[in-house]
């Protein structure tokens, strides 16, 4: 008989458990169960995030992990801008360049996508100065 309380009550746990992973949405008639995964490439949720590297014409090079944000500090653009061009997209993928916007400074950067190494350079271009002399940059993604 204490068996037969033991299974019935770890059944009920089960149950419940299962019930409070889904939720229900009376107003659609659906119902949402919600898993939770966790990969290699991605911070967890209230994991820790990395930290971005901050590249400058004395520091041409960086060795860093998938998923870190690069940024390259080449100083103020004034009218022009920094733009930033990657030799390998699938391994350093460029999401910005470097631009006053008025009230603050972007700097040119991106992201490290995959394991490899990419030329990563960045030249600027503006109406006062016409264009500067590329700066390179080499990215290891590891």
């Amino acid at each position: 008989m204490r068996i037969r309380s033991i299974a019935t009550a770890t059944l009920l746990v089960a149950v419940a458990l299962s019930a409070a992973a889904c939720s229900s949405d009376e107003s659609s008639g659906t119902t949402t169960t919600t898993t939770s995964t966790t990969s290699t490439t991605e911070a967890p949720i209230g994991g820790s995030v990395l930290p971005p590297v901050v590249l400058s014409p004395e520091e041409t090079s960086a060795t860093v992990k998938v998923g870190t944000v690069v940024t390259f500090n080449l100083g103020e653009p004034g009218e022009g801008r920094f733009v930033a061009t990657s030799a390998d997209p699938a391994v350093f993928k460029v999401e910005n360049e470097g631009k006053n916007e008025g009230t603050y400074t972007t700097n040119a950067g991106g992201v490290a996508v995959a394991p490899g190494t990419s030329e990563v350079s960045v030249q600027f271009f503006g109406s006062t100065n016409g264009v500067g002399a590329p700066t390179n940059f080499t990215i290891t993604v590891e």
